[in-house]
Protein backbone atom coordinates (compact mmCIF):
# COMPACT_ATOMS: atom_id res chain seq x y z
CA UNK A 1 0.00 0.00 0.00
CA UNK A 2 3.05 2.30 0.07
CA UNK A 3 2.67 5.52 -1.85
CA UNK A 4 -0.97 4.72 -2.62
CA UNK A 5 -1.99 8.40 -2.83
CA UNK A 6 0.91 9.53 -5.02
CA UNK A 7 2.86 8.13 -7.91
CA UNK A 8 6.01 9.58 -6.30
CA UNK A 9 7.23 10.85 -2.95
CA UNK A 10 6.63 14.64 -2.77
CA UNK A 11 9.75 16.75 -2.32
CA UNK A 12 9.88 18.34 1.14
CA UNK A 13 12.41 20.97 -0.03
CA UNK A 14 10.32 22.08 -3.02
CA UNK A 15 7.20 22.27 -0.88
CA UNK A 16 8.93 24.44 1.74
CA UNK A 17 10.36 26.77 -0.93
CA UNK A 18 6.96 27.47 -2.45
CA UNK A 19 5.30 27.68 0.95
CA UNK A 20 7.72 30.51 1.76
CA UNK A 21 7.36 32.17 -1.66
CA UNK A 22 3.57 32.22 -1.61
CA UNK A 23 3.53 33.17 2.06
CA UNK A 24 5.78 36.18 1.44
CA UNK A 25 3.84 37.51 -1.55
CA UNK A 26 0.54 37.00 0.29
CA UNK A 27 1.79 39.08 3.23
CA UNK A 28 2.62 41.85 0.74
CA UNK A 29 -0.92 41.77 -0.62
CA UNK A 30 -2.40 41.82 2.89
CA UNK A 31 -0.42 45.03 3.47
CA UNK A 32 -1.86 46.61 0.31
CA UNK A 33 -5.40 45.57 1.22
CA UNK A 34 -5.15 47.12 4.70
CA UNK A 35 -3.11 50.17 3.69
CA UNK A 36 -5.19 51.20 0.68
CA UNK A 37 -8.45 49.48 1.64
CA UNK A 38 -8.47 47.67 -1.71
CA UNK A 39 -10.94 45.04 -0.57
CA UNK A 40 -11.32 43.54 -4.03
CA UNK A 41 -7.76 42.21 -3.65
CA UNK A 42 -8.95 39.97 -0.82
CA UNK A 43 -9.63 37.26 -3.40
CA UNK A 44 -5.94 37.36 -4.32
CA UNK A 45 -4.99 37.16 -0.64
CA UNK A 46 -7.23 34.13 -0.12
CA UNK A 47 -5.76 32.52 -3.24
CA UNK A 48 -2.23 33.07 -1.91
CA UNK A 49 -3.19 31.57 1.45
CA UNK A 50 -4.65 28.51 -0.29
CA UNK A 51 -1.43 28.07 -2.27
CA UNK A 52 0.72 28.34 0.88
CA UNK A 53 -1.45 25.88 2.81
CA UNK A 54 -1.46 23.57 -0.19
CA UNK A 55 2.34 23.38 -0.16
CA UNK A 56 2.23 22.84 3.61
CA UNK A 57 0.09 19.81 2.81
CA UNK A 58 2.67 18.60 0.30
CA UNK A 59 5.40 19.02 2.91
CA UNK A 60 3.44 16.84 5.35
CA UNK A 61 2.86 14.29 2.59
CA UNK A 62 6.60 14.04 1.98
CA UNK A 63 6.96 12.15 5.26
CA UNK A 64 3.72 10.17 4.99
CA UNK A 65 2.43 9.58 1.47
CA UNK A 66 -0.52 7.58 2.74
CA UNK A 67 -1.93 10.34 5.00
CA UNK A 68 -5.29 11.30 3.49
CA UNK A 69 -5.83 14.77 4.99
CA UNK A 70 -2.56 16.38 3.73
CA UNK A 71 -3.16 14.79 0.33
CA UNK A 72 -6.67 16.22 0.10
CA UNK A 73 -5.52 19.66 1.30
CA UNK A 74 -2.74 19.99 -1.26
CA UNK A 75 -4.83 18.52 -4.06
CA UNK A 76 -7.85 20.75 -3.42
CA UNK A 77 -6.12 24.02 -2.54
CA UNK A 78 -3.56 23.96 -5.35
CA UNK A 79 -6.29 23.08 -7.81
CA UNK A 80 -8.73 25.88 -7.00
CA UNK A 81 -6.46 28.78 -5.90
CA UNK A 82 -5.82 30.04 -9.48
CA UNK A 83 -9.57 30.63 -9.86
CA UNK A 84 -9.22 33.37 -7.25
CA UNK A 85 -6.25 34.87 -9.10
CA UNK A 86 -8.40 34.94 -12.23
CA UNK A 87 -11.20 36.72 -10.35
CA UNK A 88 -8.81 39.51 -9.34
CA UNK A 89 -7.81 40.00 -12.98
CA UNK A 90 -11.44 40.31 -14.03
CA UNK A 91 -12.04 42.98 -11.40
CA UNK A 92 -8.94 44.95 -12.42
CA UNK A 93 -10.12 45.23 -16.04
CA UNK A 94 -13.48 46.61 -14.90
CA UNK A 95 -11.73 49.24 -12.81
CA UNK A 96 -9.43 50.17 -15.68
CA UNK A 97 -12.39 50.78 -17.98
CA UNK A 98 -14.21 52.88 -15.38
CA UNK A 99 -11.05 54.85 -14.54
CA UNK A 100 -10.61 55.64 -18.23
CA UNK A 101 -14.24 56.76 -18.41
CA UNK A 102 -14.30 54.46 -21.44
CA UNK A 103 -17.42 52.43 -20.69
CA UNK A 104 -18.72 53.09 -24.21
CA UNK A 105 -15.73 51.19 -25.65
CA UNK A 106 -16.38 48.00 -23.69
CA UNK A 107 -18.18 45.25 -25.65
CA UNK A 108 -19.96 44.33 -22.39
CA UNK A 109 -21.53 46.87 -20.07
CA UNK A 110 -19.10 47.46 -17.21
CA UNK A 111 -21.91 46.92 -14.69
CA UNK A 112 -22.14 43.35 -16.00
CA UNK A 113 -18.54 42.66 -17.02
CA UNK A 114 -17.17 41.80 -13.59
CA UNK A 115 -20.36 40.00 -12.56
CA UNK A 116 -20.31 37.73 -15.62
CA UNK A 117 -16.67 36.70 -15.42
CA UNK A 118 -16.36 36.51 -11.65
CA UNK A 119 -19.64 34.58 -11.58
CA UNK A 120 -18.28 32.11 -14.12
CA UNK A 121 -15.07 31.84 -12.15
CA UNK A 122 -16.95 31.15 -8.92
CA UNK A 123 -18.93 28.43 -10.70
CA UNK A 124 -15.68 26.85 -11.94
CA UNK A 125 -14.23 27.17 -8.42
CA UNK A 126 -17.04 25.24 -6.75
CA UNK A 127 -17.25 22.61 -9.49
CA UNK A 128 -13.55 21.87 -9.01
CA UNK A 129 -14.00 21.71 -5.22
CA UNK A 130 -16.76 19.12 -5.61
CA UNK A 131 -14.66 17.06 -8.00
CA UNK A 132 -11.52 17.24 -5.85
CA UNK A 133 -13.48 16.13 -2.80
CA UNK A 134 -14.56 12.98 -4.64
CA UNK A 135 -11.00 11.89 -5.44
CA UNK A 136 -10.47 10.49 -1.93
CA UNK A 137 -12.79 7.52 -2.53
CA UNK A 138 -12.10 4.83 -5.08
CA UNK A 139 -15.78 4.44 -5.98
CA UNK A 140 -16.11 8.15 -6.86
CA UNK A 141 -12.59 8.79 -8.18
CA UNK A 142 -13.49 8.64 -11.89
CA UNK A 143 -16.57 10.80 -11.41
CA UNK A 144 -14.48 13.29 -9.42
CA UNK A 145 -11.97 13.52 -12.27
CA UNK A 146 -14.77 14.15 -14.74
CA UNK A 147 -16.23 16.91 -12.58
CA UNK A 148 -12.78 18.52 -12.23
CA UNK A 149 -12.42 18.42 -16.02
CA UNK A 150 -15.75 20.22 -16.35
CA UNK A 151 -14.60 22.87 -13.84
CA UNK A 152 -11.30 23.40 -15.63
CA UNK A 153 -13.05 23.58 -19.00
CA UNK A 154 -15.41 26.25 -17.62
CA UNK A 155 -12.42 28.21 -16.35
CA UNK A 156 -10.72 28.05 -19.73
CA UNK A 157 -13.89 29.07 -21.59
CA UNK A 158 -14.52 32.09 -19.37
CA UNK A 159 -10.86 33.05 -19.55
CA UNK A 160 -10.94 32.87 -23.34
CA UNK A 161 -14.03 35.09 -23.41
CA UNK A 162 -12.37 37.52 -21.02
CA UNK A 163 -9.27 37.84 -23.21
CA UNK A 164 -11.55 38.37 -26.23
CA UNK A 165 -13.42 41.18 -24.44
CA UNK A 166 -10.16 42.77 -23.25
CA UNK A 167 -8.74 42.61 -26.78
CA UNK A 168 -11.84 44.24 -28.31
CA UNK A 169 -11.66 47.00 -25.71
CA UNK A 170 -7.92 47.44 -26.39
CA UNK A 171 -8.52 47.73 -30.15
CA UNK A 172 -11.29 50.27 -29.67
CA UNK A 173 -9.09 52.24 -27.28
CA UNK A 174 -6.32 52.41 -29.89
CA UNK A 175 -8.85 53.40 -32.55
CA UNK A 176 -9.90 56.37 -30.42
CA UNK A 177 -6.33 57.49 -29.81
CA UNK A 178 -6.86 60.60 -31.91
CA UNK A 179 -9.90 61.52 -29.82
CA UNK A 180 -8.71 61.28 -26.21
CA UNK A 181 -11.22 60.25 -23.59
CA UNK A 182 -11.75 62.81 -20.84
CA UNK A 183 -9.88 60.76 -18.24
CA UNK A 184 -6.83 60.35 -20.47
CA UNK A 185 -6.97 63.95 -21.59
CA UNK A 186 -6.76 65.04 -17.97
CA UNK A 187 -4.06 62.59 -16.94
CA UNK A 188 -2.01 62.29 -20.09
CA UNK A 189 -1.32 58.68 -19.16
CA UNK A 190 -2.70 56.62 -22.01
CA UNK A 191 0.50 54.62 -22.27
CA UNK A 192 0.33 53.70 -18.61
CA UNK A 193 -3.18 52.37 -19.01
CA UNK A 194 -2.06 50.36 -22.02
CA UNK A 195 0.74 48.87 -19.89
CA UNK A 196 -1.96 47.63 -17.51
CA UNK A 197 -3.72 45.85 -20.37
CA UNK A 198 -0.51 44.16 -21.51
CA UNK A 199 0.23 43.01 -17.97
CA UNK A 200 -3.29 41.59 -17.76
CA UNK A 201 -2.65 39.72 -21.00
CA UNK A 202 0.56 38.30 -19.57
CA UNK A 203 -0.87 37.02 -16.30
CA UNK A 204 -3.98 35.79 -18.13
CA UNK A 205 -1.76 33.74 -20.43
CA UNK A 206 -0.02 32.16 -17.44
CA UNK A 207 -3.31 31.15 -15.82
CA UNK A 208 -4.76 29.98 -19.13
CA UNK A 209 -1.79 27.72 -19.92
CA UNK A 210 -1.75 26.38 -16.35
CA UNK A 211 -5.45 25.50 -16.54
CA UNK A 212 -4.96 23.87 -19.95
CA UNK A 213 -2.09 21.73 -18.61
CA UNK A 214 -4.23 20.76 -15.61
CA UNK A 215 -7.03 19.77 -18.00
CA UNK A 216 -4.61 17.58 -19.95
CA UNK A 217 -3.29 16.16 -16.66
CA UNK A 218 -6.70 14.97 -15.48
CA UNK A 219 -7.58 13.74 -18.95
CA UNK A 220 -4.45 11.56 -18.91
CA UNK A 221 -5.39 9.95 -15.58
CA UNK A 222 -3.30 8.82 -12.63
CA UNK A 223 -0.83 6.93 -14.80
CA UNK A 224 -0.27 9.80 -17.22
CA UNK A 225 3.13 11.55 -17.26
CA UNK A 226 1.78 14.84 -15.88
CA UNK A 227 0.22 13.27 -12.78
CA UNK A 228 2.95 10.73 -12.13
CA UNK A 229 5.93 13.14 -12.28
CA UNK A 230 6.17 15.86 -9.63
CA UNK A 231 8.38 18.12 -11.73
CA UNK A 232 5.47 18.98 -14.03
CA UNK A 233 3.45 20.35 -11.10
CA UNK A 234 6.20 22.82 -10.26
CA UNK A 235 6.99 23.76 -13.86
CA UNK A 236 3.43 24.24 -15.09
CA UNK A 237 1.60 25.22 -11.91
CA UNK A 238 3.80 26.37 -9.01
CA UNK A 239 6.16 28.66 -10.92
CA UNK A 240 3.50 30.28 -13.19
CA UNK A 241 1.09 30.88 -10.30
CA UNK A 242 3.81 32.39 -8.14
CA UNK A 243 4.73 34.61 -11.10
CA UNK A 244 1.09 35.76 -11.27
CA UNK A 245 1.16 36.66 -7.57
CA UNK A 246 4.53 38.34 -7.92
CA UNK A 247 3.33 40.39 -10.90
CA UNK A 248 0.42 41.57 -8.78
CA UNK A 249 2.64 42.59 -5.86
CA UNK A 250 4.75 44.75 -8.20
CA UNK A 251 1.77 45.89 -10.24
CA UNK A 252 -0.51 47.06 -7.42
CA UNK A 253 1.59 50.16 -6.46
CA UNK A 254 1.55 51.15 -10.14
CA UNK A 255 -2.26 50.98 -10.12
CA UNK A 256 -2.33 53.22 -7.05
CA UNK A 257 -0.05 55.79 -8.70
CA UNK A 258 -2.36 56.29 -11.66
CA UNK A 259 -5.51 56.40 -9.55
CA UNK A 260 -6.96 52.88 -9.79
CA UNK A 261 -8.01 51.62 -6.37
Amino acid sequence: MAHSLYKYTPSAAAAIIFLILFGAVTVAHIYYVIWRRTWYFLVLVVGGILEAVGYAGRFLSSSDTEALVPFLIQNLFLLVAPSLFAASIYMILGRVIVSLEAEKLSPIRTSWLTKIFVGGDVLSFFVQIVGAGMLSKSNTFDLGKTIILVGLALQIIFFGLFVFVATIFHMRLNKHSSQPLSRLSDMGKRDQFLVILWVLYGVSALIFVRSLIRLIEYTGGGNGPLMSNEVFLYVFDSVPMWAVCRYHSVFVPFLFRIGIN
